[in-house]
């Protein structure tokens, strides 16, 4: 059985119907019925969805009302043309959706605090208190661009070689906005647009937008001391990075240059000792003409060759001798060692055919065998 509005009820019992059972059940339901009743030529109409429950104030023959106020609704009021007010009543419920995985726990706490102590809130909606607690605005990682430099061959070079090719290889990184969120690229940097270089028979500039670059030098001659090249990488202006909100973090990187990596060679003469066999000068193994020489030679036999070391004279000043010890498993001062060899000039000629000066030391004492020396700067 349908409810009777109140008005009708009255209206009965006005006219002098008898209280029925079922009239009476009709005045209890619509007493406590939870449907707005509207009046005469007024009906009420309800829609419940997910965002709230819209109720439909429909009127015959115009507003029987001059105006209305809505507080707490989940949107504005709406009158249609045919006098039927719309009025989007805010339910306080409904389904959350959102298909994004959460970043992380909530609430979160240090920098993933997903809403700090202090904020306040002004007619927020479901939708977006639920992203404010669950998805707050991140900000990437952001790492500067660098380039590397590299020389296959370096360290020491024997003085006068000829080193067919010595390779050298520059790269850049341009650095990474992380996570890339809607930034344009994931990259820090634009392209690069010039390597540059300094050192004998490298260019100065090469333009390129690549990220690697590659230089070779053909037949080079090793020249005493340090020879040193350096490189480094100009790079456009980077794009705008984002944060997970698609708003602006911090601003693009402008162009510039990589800072600048030197790679060196050291050239350096030879020293030449009797550590293979009595009577030989054998070449020893390149070392810094500024370091102590160690060398293990080879025993001496009566009335044989005696031990010698042969010393670049541009190497720095030797100023005392060592004896390895296997009984304290070290060097020890020989007091006075230097007076037990003679010293005399000598030259030898450097790979490429030049003359260098030496200074050859001589054993000049009793027969002696086998020993590790160390002659000191």
């Amino acid at each position: 059985m349908s409810v009777l509005l109140k008005y009708q009820l009255k209206a009965l019992f006005e006219s002098g119907d008898l209280m029925t059972q079922d009239s009476l059940v009709d005045l209890i339901d619509s007493t406590y019925n939870p449907v707005l009743v509207a009046g005469t030529g007024v009906t009420l109409n309800t829609v419940t969805t997910p965002s709230g429950t819209t109720v439909t104030i429909n009127a015959q023959g115009g507003i029987p009302f001059g105006g209305l106020t809505t507080i707490g609704s989940s949107g504005p009021a709406t009158l249609s043309g045919a006098g039927i007010l719309n009025i989007p009543i805010y339910s306080g419920g409904g389904n959350y959706t959102n298909t994004t995985p959460m970043p992380q726990s909530f609430p979160g706490t240090g920098a993933f605090a997903n809403i700090v102590a202090g904020t306040t809130f002004t007619d927020q909606t479901f939708t977006e208190m639920m992203n404010a607690m669950l998805y707050p605005t991140l900000d990437p990682s952001l790492s500067n661009p660098s380039s590397t430099f590299t020389l296959t061959q370096q360290g020491l070079q024997e003085t006068g070689a000829t080193l067919g090719t010595l390779n050298f290889g520059a790269t850049l990184n341009r650095g990474s906005i992380n996570p890339q969120y809607t930034s344009a690229s994931p990259f820090r940097s634009g392209l690069p647009n010039a390597y540059d270089y300094t050192g004998t028979g490298l260019p100065s500039t090469v333009p390129s937008t690549s990220t690697s670059n590659a230089q070779t030098i053909s037949n080079y001659l090793v020249l005493l001391g340090p020879q040193s090249w350096t490189g480094s990488v100009d790079y456009d202006a980077g794009v705008q990075p984002k944060d997970s909100g698609g708003g602006d973090f911090g601003s693009p990187l402008p162009a510039g240059t990589t800072s600048t990596i030197t790679r060196t060679i050291t050239g350096v003469y030879r020293v030449f000792a009797t550590t293979a066999t009595a009577g030989t000068l054998s070449p020893q193994s390149l070392q810094s003409m500024t370091s102590t020489i160690q060398v293990s030679m080879v025993a001496e036999v009566p009335s044989g060759p005696k031990q010698a070391i042969s010393i670049p004279a541009a190497w720095s000043t030797i100023t005392g001798l060592k004896q390895f010890s296997p009984f304290t498993n070290q060097f020890e001062v020989v007091p006075n060692g230097l007076a037990a060899f003679t010293v005399t000039n000598e030259n030898r000629n450097s790979p490429d055919g030049t003359s260098v000066a030496y200074k050859l030391y001589t054993h000049n004492g009793n027969t002696i065998g086998a020993r590790q020396l160390q002659f000191t700067t």
